[in-house]
């Protein structure tokens, strides 16, 4: 779900936008993408909490959808994709890939790396890249952390890393 906010308080949804200036919005994340959104021109953020289930349910045309109906367009949208868990890291079994190919309409060229064991490794922060250029957002827009949560389970709090046995980072942006 996404969900526009007028004003502050804790709201248990996966997406929020706003053109609240003054107030900062949240994505609490721990392998999951968090992405933030900007549309500077008609000053309307967002918050996107993107795990695989939110990804393939597309939280983030919600979000651009949300946000458009506060005046952003989404070729005036800015997006952050923070650290999270990396192709390297990030093994699934079959369920995962085919919802991304579904998810993206078949264009998932060099999202995945098939293994021997049967098990696929998924780029998560990459196929929420592009379904936000799907949606309109110019790839010139789009920044992408390079950065894993499992791999750099020193840096950041890794669900998989600590095998459930953590606490969550958080991703905030606010309008001046």
């Amino acid at each position: 779900d996404v969900i526009v906010v007028r004003s502050g308080g804790s709201i248990p949804v996966d997406g929020i936008v706003t053109k609240e200036k003054g107030l900062p919005i949240i994505c609490m994340i721990a392998d999951c993408v968090p992405v933030l959104l900007w549309d500077g021109k008609n000053e309307v953020i967002g918050a996107i909490h993107c795990g695989w289930r939110s990804s393939v349910g597309d939280i983030l045309k919600n979000a651009i959808d949300a946000m458009e109906s506060l005046g952003a367009e989404a070729s005036c949208i800015h997006a952050a994709l923070g650290p999270a868990i990396g192709r390297c890291c990030f093994e699934t079994d079959d369920d995962v890939p085919q919802a991304i190919e579904k998810y993206l309409g078949g264009e998932t060229d060099g999202l995945f790396d098939r293994r021997a064991d049967g098990k696929t490794m998924v780029d998560l922060r990459a196929a929420n890249a592009r379904r936000l250029i799907q949606l309109g957002v110019p790839e010139e827009n789009i920044d992408i952390s390079d950065e894993c949560t499992f791999c750099s389970h020193d840096k950041y709090w890794s669900h998989r890393y600590t095998k459930g046995n953590r606490g969550s980072q958080a991703a905030v942006i606010v309008l001046d």
